[in-house]
């Protein structure tokens, strides 16, 4: 059980917190590519409790900066896309995307005075159809993390993100926790047909788990960026099934897909917006092949852990991905299929997993919870952030998985004889090869 002073070292994530110290030191995802047109609209950003503006400027670029100017604090989102500049409509202050203020035509020319004003700015780059950002103190960013999915062709990815008004550490936690698929996705007959048919259709991943015993044996093992969290149940044929889900440092989580043949991964990124609130950023890809339109239908349509049905768009800050499900309306809750055909009868596993979590509160208070032997990945994923953010702090000791290939991971299911060790027969599946 987390003390309390851990609790506070965990959820935040603002400027100067120790965990968005940690947090800051590695790429990530600020807005999908087609988000930004040159020279078009400045959208508003909250990453890690600060206020950005995003721009891509009429060359081309994108830009990313605090939103209030450094002259007046006046917003940004209002500001002027140049060439290779971002320009206040107060008094024509204009800032490189360093953040270098490079004119003031308020000012009398000849002072040198804009060259001692510097403003918030983050560098970007583009990969896998996504604006990543570096936040961190480096002078010299980490290489982009190398990820399997960002280095497939368009067609075989299929990428969308959701807001979610709860801290990012209890999003994520069920991202690493195997045994509630039993329980929050499950259909209260495994025998119902159509229940485990539109889950395959989700490509969920985990239909044979759910007709296997429902209190997995879950294990862990460590890794150079991360932990790998494996569960397993025990199969026909004196045989076990292993569902190992992938966690990469610090806000990556990877759920196994049961398709071995010709499987669709998935991937989430739990990304902070502050404290209370966070971006899912939901990723399906296949290595080989591009996706079947059919597969895409079923994505935007919420089976699986994609959701897209927004409310109309506003120029906040996630204006334009806030759902249309939500604490008000019981996120679409279907109360006769919950009581006799769900064990939860949200629609959709995304939309039962985000329920589940904003019901937890603003910021869930781990000093209050009570563990089992099943929560043993959650237990050791707290461990892993709270060693990498302590010994940045104490030692400026790099963090784990800042090397680009560790990215280069994916999940896996096996079915492994009694005696085998998962992490072991396994270790082929578990590396990407694309």
């Amino acid at each position: 059980m987390p003390s309390v002073e851990e609790n506070e070292l965990l959820t935040r994530v603002g400027p100067g917190t120790v965990m968005g110290n940690l947090l800051r030191e590695y790429w990530t995802p600020v807005l999908l590519t087609t988000e930004l047109e040159p020279g078009k609209r400045v959208k508003r950003v909250r990453l890690m409790g600060e206020d950005l503006v995003a721009f891509r400027t009429e060359s081309g670029r994108v830009g990313l900066m605090g939103e209030f100017c450094s002259h007046r604090r006046t917003s940004l989102y209002f500001g002027r896309i140049e060439e290779s500049c971002l320009r206040c409509p107060y008094h024509g202050w204009a800032y490189a995307l360093d953040g270098q203020c490079i004119d003031q035509p308020n000012q009398p020319s000849g002072t040198g005075f804009a060259e001692k004003v510097w403003h918030p700015a983050y560098p970007c780059e583009e990969r896998g159809g996504v604006i990543w950002t570096y936040m961190g103190t480096s002078r010299q960013p980490p290489p982009l993390p190398d990820l399997e999915w960002t280095m497939v062709p368009d067609g075989q990815r299929y990428v969308s993100k959701f807001y979610t008004e709860c801290n990012y550490l209890q999003a994520m936690e069920g991202g690493v926790d195997p045994a509630h698929i039993a329980f929050l996705h499950a259909p209260l007959d495994t025998a119902e047909s159509d229940v485990m048919q539109k889950l395959r259709k989700a490509e969920a991943g985990f239909g044979f788990a759910l007709t296997l015993e429902k209190a997995p044996r879950v294990e862990t093992a460590d890794t150079d960026y991360g932990l790998l969290i494996a569960a397993g149940r025990t199969a026909p044929d004196d045989m076990d099934y292993w569902r190992i889900t992938q966690f990469h440092m610090p806000l990556h989580t990877m759920p196994p897909t049961e398709n071995n043949i010709d499987p669709i991964y998935q991937s989430h990124i739990w990304v902070p917006v502050d404290d209370e609130n966070m971006v899912n950023w939901c990723i399906s890809w296949n290595a080989t092949r591009p996706l079947a339109e059919e597969e895409i239908d079923s994505m935007r349509k919420g089976l699986g852990i994609h959701i897209l049905d927004y409310e109309p768009a506003t120029n906040e800050a996630y204006g334009d991905i806030r759902l249309r499900s939500n604490r008000e309306n019981d996120y679409y809750m279907d109360w006769e299929a919950h009581r006799t055909r769900m064990f939860f009868g949200v629609p959709g596993v995304g939309a039962q997993d985000r329920a589940i979590q904003e019901a937890q509160g603003a910021i869930y208070d781990l000093s209050q919870e009570t563990l089992g032997t099943s929560d043993i990945g959650i237990v050791r994923v707290r461990r892993r952030l709270m060693g990498a953010a302590l010994a940045l702090r104490e030692d400026g000791t790099p963090p784990p998985g800042l090397d680009s290939a560790s990215y280069f991971i994916r999940p896996a299911s096996v079915l492994l004889p009694k005696e085998a060790q998962w992490a072991e027969e396994a270790k082929k599946q578990l590396v990407a090869t694309y």
